[in-house]
């Protein structure tokens, strides 16, 4: 029976680290991408009290707004709004179910 070489376990570490990193830059380009897509579906007036954070493992994005109020108006007006990001996110490959809207996580920049 032959023993594993040290080299070729840092080798498979290496490659793991890599696809790692790969896998790290496909989400902060659809992070980014899905950002710039809710700044433009919304408009600068609603974009300045609401910011996309996550997208959910069911395709669902995660929306914080400065407080309750933002949050309801963009909840009456949400059907529309996912129509629009469907059909944008399409075109980039993101497939969207649905937008979940969310006061209390929000943080001011600073």
């Amino acid at each position: 029976m032959n023993k594993l070489n040290n080299s070729s376990f840092e080798m498979i570490q290496d490659i793991i680290k890599d696809l790692e990193l790969e896998n790290l830059k496909g989400n902060s380009e659809v992070k980014s991408g899905l950002a710039n897509l809710w700044s433009e579906t919304v408009g600068d007036k609603i974009s300045k009290f609401s910011r996309f954070i996550d997208i959910l493992p069911n395709n669902s994005l995660i929306i914080s707004c400065a407080d309750s109020y933002v949050s309801n108006e963009l909840y009456y007006n949400k059907d529309k709004i996912l129509e629009i990001m469907k059909e944008k996110s399409e075109k980039l490959g993101i497939k969207i179910n649905d937008i979940i809207f969310n006061y209390k996580d929000w943080k001011e920049n600073t």
